[in-house]
């Protein structure tokens, strides 16, 4: 079912964008800032960093790509059961990262002369890594996992035009997984260049 709707999804956008082609510029952007979770124990935000190429196909309408990598800590209390507890100082054991391509659809609800904010969704493919203390009879070490699904980005971005090609903004959103409500959030500064 969620393969349908992703490939259904994708299906719209691209039959979008070969109707309406007002406007041609491409957008790179590149963000970075705080990542963090609700879902794991004892989360302390991390850092991530983005890329997307957005290109308008309207004055309201943007195809994205993206790519997003970002990383947190937490406290593992399910793969590291009897290792002992925490191993620092802030309570944590364990790292948790994410590595997500997407493609997203884009709506500028706000596009005044200086001033821009869109909403956008999509779908991606998120290789998500944990890190984690794993003990045995004889000894103790770090065991890493980790597992592939579809994730599906939830963005919100505000922008202020600095110059013709030149913008800076605020960027945030989450990353809602299958098996999770929501599985990570994040939110920073932006800086983008508009090739016309």
């Amino acid at each position: 079912m969620i393969k349908q709707f992703s490939l259904a999804f994708l299906t719209a956008l691209l039959t979008f964008s070969a109707i309406s082609q007002e406007r041609k510029d491409l957008t790179l952007s590149v963000a970075g800032g705080k990542l963090a979770s609700p879902y794991y124990a004892n989360n302390r935000s991390g850092r991530f960093f983005s890329f997307d190429f957005d290109y308008s196909l309207s004055v309201r309408h943007t195809l994205s790509m993206n790519y997003t990598d970002g990383e947190h800590r937490y406290f593992d209390n399910v793969h590291s059961a009897g290792t002992g507890g925490s191993i620092n100082a802030d309570g944590t054991n364990a790292e948790a990262a994410y590595h997500i391509f997407s493609v997203l659809y884009k709506y500028t609800f706000l596009n005044s002369t200086h001033i821009s904010a869109t909403v956008g969704t999509g779908v991606g493919i998120m290789t998500h890594v944990q890190r984690y203390p794993f003990s045995t009879t004889n000894s103790a070490y770090y065991q890493q996992s980790s597992w592939t699904d579809l994730v599906f980005p939830v963005r919100l971005q505000a922008t202020y035009q600095l110059s013709r090609t030149l913008k800076a903004g605020v960027i945030g959103g989450f990353f809602i997984q299958p098996d999770f409500p929501v599985l990570a959030y994040h939110v920073g500064p932006s800086l983008s260049y508009v090739l016309k």
